[in-house]
């Protein structure tokens, strides 16, 4: 390594043990709605990251540069980042390419991810307070709400009865993106997402839930998702999907 190489390593190691710092320095500007400085310190956080990985874009960055692991509180941090660059950046209507992408990378870097249910439901009650306020881009942030369920992977209850990749698993997660679709199904998959993993990290050491999941859940859980396959289930689906189509959906969720 070339004393250049060595200077510019000993530079980023310098930048990069600042980024923390550097990232609550933007989120009091945020608060305080110093946006021109809030805006500056996250894209430096980013840009510091970006380095780190060797990426040329902060757009670029995926939950796959990090360890899921160890590097969890991080993950959040970048995902609110990413949450609070597309609000400054839909207060002005030159930035909206910077405010769609930003929402894509908290979609990113939220679904799949432990804390997945407290950014969701974050989202949710940001829409239903904006809800009747004529927000402007409020129909970007319910799509981005939809796509964190669409996105993810956790099914907890059919993970926990059948395992991450079983058949039964995926066929609920191909049922679970055509219940987006609708407003009741979207509170329904709300509604799974808040309770579930409450439920299963609380009783799953349970004898009695272990009883249940083996001779109730999985017979249950099993037999819908052979429904879902004969071809009753695929004449309904494609008729509520006509009606979609016809801009319908919106009397049955009444």
């Amino acid at each position: 390594m070339s004393q250049e190489e060595r200077r510019k390593k000993l530079e980023l190691q310098a930048r990069y043990s600042q980024r923390i710092t550097i990232a609550k320095a933007g989120r009091a500007a945020y608060i305080a709605k110093n946006f021109t400085v809030a805006v500056e310190n996250y894209n430096k956080y980013l840009h510091i990251l970006c380095e780190n990985k060797e990426l040329e874009d902060m757009y670029s960055l995926s939950p796959t540069h990090f360890d899921k692991d160890k590097d969890v509180t991080e993950l959040l941090l970048i995902s609110h980042v990413f949450w609070e660059l597309s609000r400054m950046y839909d207060t002005n209507e030159s930035f909206q390419e910077h405010f769609h992408n930003s929402l894509n990378q908290f979609v990113k870097f939220t679904a799949n991810q432990p804390y997945q249910v407290l950014n969701a439901e974050m989202l949710r009650k940001f829409i239903k307070r904006h809800k009747n306020k004529n927000h402007v881009s409020l129909k970007p942030i319910e799509e981005a709400y939809s796509q964190i369920f669409v996105e993810s992977k956790s099914c907890f209850i059919a993970t926990y009865c059948f395992g991450e990749n079983h058949p039964t698993t995926e066929q609920l997660r191909l049922f679970k993106n055509d219940l987006l679709q609708w407003p009741f199904g979207q509170r329904f998959v709300e509604l799974y997402y808040q309770i579930s993993p409450l439920l299963i990290n609380k009783y799953k050491n349970s004898k009695l839930f272990i009883f249940i999941t083996n001779f109730i859940f999985k017979n249950i859980l099993n037999s819908f998702a052979f429904f879902t396959q004969t071809s009753i289930f695929k004449i309904c689906s494609f008729s509520l999907k006509y009606l979609q189509k016809l801009g319908l959906n919106r009397f049955l969720d009444r």
